[in-house]
């Protein structure tokens, strides 16, 4: 009877061992995404992520004909940003294709489109947009992977894109998502409804 009971004890914490073993859950590095690139680089990558930029009243701040109006985004701090827009081209890119602006018909309000700026070395990445005279922030955090790439070593997945510390994007979500951001009164307010 002991002997019994000694090898049920064993088997039990044998099966306990195996089972911990072979647990099927994965960490990031396993399944081949990393919070960062030792050696890795800065980058800037193309999205599809719409800003609006809207005052009380629903109106447009973006005026195609005034560059003093154009939202321009860049990898750090600038002093003069409307240098940035001198570059304008007639299919509304500028910043050395960095902005674009586009009309969306359904809104019928224009808008900014912007570089995902980064760097491999971190996870998560700020830079700044300048709108109107207002500088706001962009903090964007990044998972790497360097499997099944074409054309490059490692793609940054965006996990969590940020406008003045709101979560709005992610590569999870649908694409051509609206973002609205309201300037009146002094504040900024950023939303995903108009």
């Amino acid at each position: 009877m002991k002997t019994g009971k000694l090898l049920g004890m064993l088997l039990f914490v044998l099966g306990t061992f195996s089972l911990i073993g072979c647990n099927d859950e994965m960490t990031d590095e396993e399944e081949g995404w990393y919070d960062s690139i030792p050696d890795g680089n800065f980058f800037s990558r193309g999205n599809t992520v719409q800003f609006y930029y809207i005052d009380e009243n629903g109106n447009s701040l973006i005026n195609p004909e005034n560059k003093e109006t154009f939202p321009v985004s860049w990898r750090e701090e600038i002093e003069n940003p409307i240098e940035r827009t001198e570059d304008l081209q007639e299919h509304g890119n500028y910043n050395g294709n960095h902005n674009w602006i586009l009309y969306d018909e359904e809104e019928k309000l224009y808008y900014c489109t912007v570089s995902a700026y980064g760097d491999e070395r971190q996870s998560t990445y700020s830079f700044p947009i300048y709108v109107n005279g207002d500088k706001d922030g962009m903090q964007i955090t990044y998972k790497y992977t360097d499997r099944d790439i074409v054309g490059g070593k490692y793609w940054a997945k965006i996990i969590s894109w940020k406008y003045n510390g709101v979560h709005v994007y992610s590569d999870d979500d649908e694409p051509y998502k609206k973002v609205f951001i309201k300037k009146a009164n002094g504040k900024t307010t950023v939303s995903l409804t108009r």
